[in-house]
């Protein structure tokens, strides 16, 4: 994630935890507009940047141009393995997973993401594929709806504003983002900020819509597969939902039994792959936020293989 001037989040911590250099190999799978990329090249590594916006991949292949040492391709990081065969690398050395969506994608109307401007109700990062937000809504009834608004959004007025939500759509189909804004707006107890509960409302949507949290798990469970003996895997996420999977993914790949306490001795067969880099989770200073509103939520954690 960047801010408009596509400066990257938690730019020396990233550089620091992969040390990118001359022969290192860096997966970017979540090139965006090329932030973080820019620098690893500018330290001397190759990139290979992935993501599943149409723009982003299009700038990537622009920015390649006069860059030897970059490659773009138009895949989802849960693909890791497919987009390492496709261009013949062979156990890179580093892993770098900016998570959520960009400062671009919010900002551009037609792509759905923010509830700050008038669009289409999309919300996907690869806007050929899969259904719509719209369509989405349409396949859901109040509980389920409910269901997804708690689960994705960790919203407390879930069943509230479900229920308005189909409300709604059972007089219209809500087919922009104005009309689920003011469908959600109309749910809402007196004195409670709209703009918070729009912000999960429309994350929660865009998880679903995009299948993102199995994504993450996808490419956490192919780093031992993909990734070489010291190669080093850093994620940023952006809400609790993202951290909790990198946090336990990482608890359970550093220890070399994950049997249950009450066992009197190991049957998992179980074997570290990993090992913190992060003992805590590494947040933007003070002055970075600052300059950087949309870095205030981030938090970054590492890990090197072992395996």
């Amino acid at each position: 994630m960047t801010d408009g001037a596509h400066v990257p989040v938690l730019k020396e911590e990233v550089l620091g935890f992969l040390e990118p250099g001359p022969g290192k190999r860096i997966v970017d799978g979540t090139f965006g507009f090329g932030g973080h990329a820019e620098e690893l090249l500018a330290a001397g590594a190759e990139v290979l940047g992935l993501d599943l916006d149409a723009e982003a991949v299009a700038h990537c292949r622009r920015f390649a141009a006069n860059r030897p040492r970059l490659r773009c391709l138009h895949l989802s990081f849960r693909h890791l393995d497919r987009a390492l065969a496709e261009v013949g690398w062979e156990r890179p050395d580093g892993l770098l997973l900016d998570l959520g969506v960009s400062s671009r994608q919010l900002d551009t109307p037609h792509k759905g993401f923010s509830y700050r401007s008038d669009g289409p109700l999309d919300l996907r990062f690869d806007q050929e594929v899969g259904p719509t937000a719209a369509e989405l809504l349409t396949t859901l009834d109040t509980n389920a709806l409910a269901d997804l608004l708690w689960r994705y959004g960790e919203e407390r007025y879930s069943r509230r504003i479900a229920r308005a939500v189909i409300a709604a759509s059972e007089q219209a189909e809500l087919r922009t983002t104005a009309e689920l804004s003011t469908a959600v707006m109309a749910a809402l107890p007196r004195g409670v900020a709209p703009a918070t509960v729009l912000s999960r409302i429309f994350q929660a949507l865009r998880i679903a819509v995009n299948d993102e949290l199995e994504a993450l798990s996808d490419v956490l469970a192919q780093a031992a597969v993909c990734l070489g003996s010291g190669a080093r895997v850093v994620v940023i996420a952006y809400h609790s939902l993202e951290d909790r999977i990198v946090k336990q993914w990482i608890d359970r790949e550093r220890r070399d039994c994950i049997c249950p306490p009450e066992l009197p001795s190991c049957v998992c067969g179980h074997r570290r792959i990993l090992r913190r880099l992060t003992r805590r989770v590494v947040r933007p200073t003070a002055g970075e936020q600052r300059h950087n509103r949309r870095s205030r939520s981030a938090r970054l954690r590492a890990v090197e293989m072992t395996g």
